[in-house]
């Protein structure tokens, strides 16, 4: 088993084993699951975990068995790919953020043949991408393990923070290629920010799997409240593949999408398609899945989880006819009701899973902070029912929530308690 990793960005994290041997760098700890295994790095001294599990649809197939006679084209193929056009490199530096599960390097799995040698025939080996190892769980298993009692607060505001902070610089980081430096002078300043892009040719990428199941969470590593929160799982993810320029002109009519970036919900559409539904409203689109998705969606959905975790309700993104939920007062005298009659609910109790949940009407009653509210207000704004046009850079969202948590942070007794990230590093700095 040989396995490769570099922390020099300069040198690539595959190589082939026919050209290039290389010393161990992670060793199997245990198998968690079929296929999924908690790996370390040798020599680490904290024993830093990850998680291994074969590059799909290479490798080990879904029933666990290698059938070699049709993979040995495809192992070529992934070689080649990875190594002689170098596209591990690219993968790691695009899947390379700390709000982000990120891939940290690659195993090879060699096969014993009757000899008790590796066999290195082409085709034949397992390889699997080492991932960061969510250990606390998801937010599903903890919306789980502690159930909503009032929908007027549930989980910390200090949690609610972290996990918005964590899922907007990973969308800023996808969307517009920018990530948050911090500088030495500026630890603890918690209204200063400063984003740096990492690419001037950047790519926006729309996740469009936004959802607690894939918002991953890590034990704390020093003396921070809370460990690391990732957003994990890019089966949906679409690179959009134009530049987030200054051409888009929101005066203009919704068609015209330049510098904007764009997609539908699932699925790969040509832009110039993607273009044209863009301007039909979404009600005249039967299916969901081909409706526009832009970093407006992306922002909704972030909302909603945070959402959640504040009243422990989830909104639906779409009532009956494409109708938002975003609904303010009912204008019909209790059309809700009446609708969730009609679709057969007779639950004795109001408030029940069959009504669309008025989200101004929660947040309003919500025990927490203004600066909190103000800011999920902002994220389920978007209402592509009423053609509103969406947020362009992600950025500027993002500096504004940063601002809404430095006020927070200074000016509540919660805040000044809490540790992140960023106060644990700056008492590291000062001792």
């Amino acid at each position: 088993m040989t396995s490769g990793y570099s922390s020099n960005p300069g040198v690539r994290m595959f190589s082939s084993p026919a050209t290039e041997v290389e010393k161990p760098t992670f060793e199997l700890v245990e198998q968690v699951k079929k296929n999924v295994w908690i790996v370390t790095r040798k020599g680490d001294p904290r024993r830093e975990k990850y998680l291994a599990s074969p590059s799909s649809p290479f490798g080990v197939k879904p029933d666990g068995t290698v059938d070699v006679a049709q993979t040995r084209r495809e192992a070529e193929a992934l070689n080649t790919l990875l190594s002689s056009h170098n596209q591990a490199y690219t993968i790691r530096q695009i899947l390379n953020h700390e709000n982000l599960v990120s891939i940290v390097g690659v195993i090879e799995n060699w096969p014993f043949n009757k000899s008790q040698t590796s066999d290195v025939t082409p085709g034949n080996n397992v390889q699997m991408l080492v991932w960061d190892f969510g250990d606390a769980g998801n937010l599903s298993a903890l919306f789980r393990h502690y159930p909503c009692k009032s929908s007027e607060f549930y989980l910390p505001e200090s949690l609610c923070w972290h996990v918005l902070r964590s899922l907007i610089r990973a969308v800023t980081y996808l969307h517009d290629g920018k990530r948050l430096i911090y500088r030495p002078e500026q630890l603890g300043r918690h209204m200063v920010r400063e984003w740096v892009s990492v690419n001037t040719d950047w790519f926006p990428i729309l996740h469009r799997c936004i959802e607690p199941r894939n918002v991953w969470l890590q034990h704390p590593r020093g003396n921070e409240t809370y460990g690391q929160c990732k957003l994990g799982d890019y089966s949906h993810a679409a690179v959009t593949c134009h530049i987030v320029d200054g051409q888009f002109n929101p005066d203009t009519v919704r068609s015209d999408s330049n510098g904007m970036a764009l997609a539908t919900k699932e699925g790969i559409w040509r832009l110039d398609d993607t273009r044209s539904a863009y301007d039909v409203p979404p009600a005249s689109i039967p299916n969901e899945e081909d409706r526009p998705y832009t970093l407006g969606d992306e922002l909704w959905s972030i909302g909603v989880t945070v959402f959640t975790m504040m009243t422990g309700q989830a909104p639906t993104y779409y009532c009956e006819g494409c109708g938002c939920s975003h609904v303010a007062f009912c204008e019909d005298g209790g059309c809700l009701e009446k609708e969730a009659v009609a679709k057969g609910c007779d639950c004795f109790l109001g408030g029940c899973e069959h009504f669309t949940i008025n989200i101004h009407s929660y947040l309003a009653r919500a025990r927490y902070t203004k600066p909190l509210r103000a800011m999920i207000m902002v994220m389920l704004g978007y209402n592509p029912a009423r053609g509103d046009d969406p947020w362009i850079r992600m950025v500027e969202v993002a500096q504004m929530v940063e601002l809404a948590y430095g006020q927070w942070k200074q000016e509540t007794e919660e805040g000044r308690l809490y540790v992140d990230a960023e106060d644990d590093m700056l008492q590291r700095a000062t001792k």
